[in-house]
């Protein structure tokens, strides 16, 4: 007796797994009734719902570049598939197919949630809904299912809405940029906008736009702002925004020619003045950077002094939305805020739970009226249950680049702070 092979079986479960859709389907929606159909094209199983003329909605399972999914094609063929990952449940994929097929059949446009292929209503497709109504084109919504195809209809591929520390995310198009709203776990709402004035993201300041005064963190609580607020913001248009250019990293330069060697005369005395004048925060990043292998080696762009630091950091933390620092008076304190401690850490190893601990307690002391939370700039990084005892902490660790001064998050809250780094996905499923 011969046992089947792997594809026999495979193809077998894909069957059970259909006759199972089938069933709920039915049972979920009984008024379907006879319009419901389970079918099979040279072994591939599909799930489809007649309509009216000889069309039908059909469910199956297809390819889309390297990616197996679930996808949803109506009767029109000037609309993109819906398409689901594999891990779908069964009601929503079922509940999916009976929306666009009654939409169909009644002749009205697919609701929400479903016309942004969601399953279920969530903040981001009311969001959506609000803006559409507004004549606003947005693009991709994205709360449990973040797929969406793109290319050639003979030939799709898959992709993914960014934004992956975001709970939720919307992008839209509107006449003078580009937006991305983010719902994020712990700061609540961001706004993005890509201007192509200067070809890059900013962040647009919603207490400053919304309630006239800045929040010193990013972000805003979805419990203080209303989706009617950030959508008629969204459709007064980037004037009102109040944004500009972030900072962006130098490129690399090729290294500066070799100069003849001083003398002694010539050394003696401006290395002492040199190590005079260096703040105690950036002597250790100093002795820290010094060990690394030298730029000429990498093609970088060599290691930065303390000012160009303190310009790069303050910068950049202020893009992000920290509204609350000021370049300090003190050399050994050169960002200030009354609301955050900002610490610098240029150990060799990377920040322990124990030195968190420490810095986040010296940042709670260090308030006059109140306790502050923390800023660490870090030149070695965080270990893994530092990084969750920073979380814990509400507190914001970057790491800093000795070539760049670019900043880099650490952990998880500190991720959700960033602008996007991916530029604008206008790609779509081209027509036929």
């Amino acid at each position: 007796m011969s046992f089947p092979t792997a594809d026999t079986l495979a193809a077998f479960s894909r069957h059970l797994h259909f006759r199972t859709l089938e069933e709920k389907l039915r049972e979920r929606h009984p008024e379907l009734g006879d319009r419901i159909q389970l079918g099979d094209i040279e072994g591939r199983d599909y799930l489809k719902v007649d309509l009216t003329g000889h069309q039908s909605v059909v469910l199956f399972l297809c390819r889309f570049g390297h990616a197996d999914v679930w996808a949803i094609e109506d009767p029109d063929l000037d609309s993109p598939p819906s398409v689901w990952p594999l891990t779908t449940p069964a009601d929503a994929l079922v509940d999916a197919v009976h929306a666009v097929a009654s939409a169909h059949l009644a002749g009205v446009p697919l609701p929400s949630p479903w016309r942004w292929h969601e399953s279920e209503p969530s903040e981001v497709t009311e969001l959506a809904d609000l803006l559409v109504a507004r004549d606003v084109r947005v693009l991709r919504v994205a709360a449990g299912n973040r797929y969406f195809p793109y290319g050639t209809r003979h030939a799709p591929k898959l992709d993914t809405v960014g934004g992956g520390w975001s709970k939720a995310v919307l992008e839209a198009e509107l006449p003078d940029a580009y937006v991305r709203v983010a719902l994020k776990p712990s700061l609540g709402w961001t706004v993005d906008a890509h201007s192509p004035l200067w070809d890059g993201w900013s962040r647009i300041d919603l207490g400053w736009c919304l309630r006239g005064r800045s929040s010193p963190v990013p972000g805003m609580p979805n419990t203080r702002v209303s989706l009617t607020e950030i959508a008629e913001l969204l459709c007064r248009g980037r004037r009102t925004w109040d944004i500009e250019s972030a900072w962006k990293p130098p490129r690399p330069s090729s290294p500066p020619a070799p100069t003849s060697a001083p003398t002694p005369q010539d050394a003696l005395f401006p290395d002492a003045l040199e190590d005079e004048c260096v703040p105690g925060w950036f002597a250790g990043f100093r002795e820290l950077w010094a060990t690394a292998e030298g730029p000429e080696k990498r093609g970088g762009i060599g290691t930065l002094s303390a000012s160009e630091v303190v310009e790069a950091v303050l910068e950049q933390l202020s893009d992000l939305g920290f509204a609350d620092l000021r370049e300090g008076v003190d050399p050994d304190e050169p960002i200030q805020s009354d609301f955050f401690h900002i610490a610098w850490h240029s150990g060799r190893k990377s920040l322990s739970t124990s030195a968190v601990h420490k810095m986040n307690s010296l940042a709670a002391a260090s308030g006059e009226d109140a306790p502050k939370r923390l800023i660490v700039i870090t030149g070695t990084g965080l270990t893994r249950p530092a990084a969750d005892v920073a979380n814990q902490a509400k507190a914001f660790a970057f790491y800093l680049d000795r070539e760049t001064g670019e900043l880099s998050a650490q952990h998880s809250r500190t991720h959700e702070a960033l602008l996007p780094v991916r530029q604008p996905v206008r790609r779509e499923l081209e027509p036929w």
